[in-house]
């Protein structure tokens, strides 16, 4: 079986190339949309570089692949809709999310931001073009750009989510998807290792400046408590356009009793990781599914996890059998005063052994390739 990968050059390619180099029967091939010559991210050398998205979609066109993996609806929609082998789609989280206000419909709307972040966002809508594609979009008439999504996500016939209750979420509106067990899980997980823990005052907000960590809003939460307290909030990346970033900081010079460290530079991931587990505590405010890998770092270290009782992710975890605590219900002042009992920081771990552990997962996606090969040459 020949696949060929299609992606940008982003971090966790590297984790897929090492994955799918283990499968038997599997022969991949990445090809990476990239402005330069080289890739900036992807570190391994396994890898065709193109620089647009037709280029792409012709070379995988003209050399006889069985499938395509998408990681990510990386690529305009009305472009990759050419391939013409069947389609894994590997989907990061915002892909298939979409705010209420935004006039380009994901499979999965929600209400992304909360008061105070959506404030400092402005309108949505910041052109009258736009204004009048939200407006239409509202009585039932889809743009061009819709029209070539919905009926390129029609064509694809494998989804691969981070949390399985997304699947069911998409699956909704293009009931045509069957589940294909893709993660991006490291083989030698740095995440997995348990450091002393002690009660502190410093917290990880967060894990990029995409406002959808609704920073605003949590700061403002912890402001209330009126309890001195240090919070990194790592906003290295994305490049968010509009007044988002300049209005987060001028919120945090007026906060008294919380001290915002903003880690605006990319930093190597042992550095990061020594920074954050100073954190005895940890809140993301996302309410679709993101931050996953920072989650489990922390569950697995033992740390107090917040998150909104509407995120897709407390919803998860909770199910799962983690402790987590809701920011709505759980946020006082005493916080700060204790660690997780053993037992629980315990069960909190478990989850995070059950998520990740390499071998059972690599176990599955052979199988789910064998099973696909299979099915191929039966003519299924």
């Amino acid at each position: 079986m020949r696949i060929v990968h299609i992606s940008l050059d982003e971090k966790f390619i590297d984790c897929a190339i090492e994955q799918f180099s283990d499968l038997h029967g599997v022969e991949s091939e990445f090809c990476v949309c990239a402005p330069g010559d080289k890739a900036k991210l992807v570190k391994s050398p396994n890898i065709r570089i193109f620089h647009t998205s037709e280029q792409i979609v012709n070379y995988a066109n003209g050399n006889h692949f069985d499938y395509a993996v998408l990681h990510s609806l990386c690529l305009s929609p009305r472009i990759l809709s050419k391939l013409q082998m069947p389609i894994l789609w590997s989907s990061w989280g915002y892909d298939i999310y979409s705010d209420k206000k935004n006039a380009k419909r994901r499979p999965v709307v929600l209400d992304l931001f909360k008061p105070l972040t959506r404030k400092a966002l402005g309108p949505q809508q910041r052109t009258f073009k736009e204004k009048i594609k939200y407006a239409l979009l509202k009585v039932g008439y889809k743009s061009s750009w819709q029209k070539h999504h919905d009926a390129f996500l029609k064509k694809i016939s494998y989804l691969s989510v981070v949390l399985p209750e997304e699947f069911e979420m998409v699956k909704k509106n293009f009931n045509q998807l069957k589940f294909y067990p893709f993660r991006y899980v490291d083989k030698d997980n740095g995440a997995l290792n348990h450091n002393i823990l002690s009660p502190t005052k410093s917290i990880l907000l967060g894990n990029s400046l995409d406002p959808a960590n609704n920073h605003i809003d949590i700061l403002q939460s912890l402001e209330n408590l009126k309890v001195n307290c240090k919070v990194y909030i790592p906003i290295s990346y994305p490049d968010v356009p509009g007044p988002y970033k300049k209005r987060l900081k001028e919120f945090a010079k007026r906060l008294q009793h919380v001290t915002p460290i903003f880690l605006e530079e990319f930093i190597p991931r042992e550095k990061y990781f020594a920074i954050i587990n100073e954190c005895s505590i940890a809140f993301f405010g996302h309410i679709r599914q993101q931050a996953v890998g920072n989650i489990l770092h922390m569950l697995c270290e033992g740390r107090k996890i917040f998150l909104y009782k509407d995120s897709i992710a407390y919803k998860h975890f909770c199910n799962a059998g983690a402790k987590i605590f809701s920011i709505e219900n759980d946020l006082e002042p005493t916080i700060f005063d204790s660690v997780l009992d053993e037992d629980i920081q315990n069960k909190n771990r478990s989850v995070v052994y059950n998520e990740e552990y390499y071998e059972t997962y690599i176990k599955q996606l052979q199988t789910f390739f064998d099973n696909l090969a299979n099915s191929a040459n039966e003519g299924g």
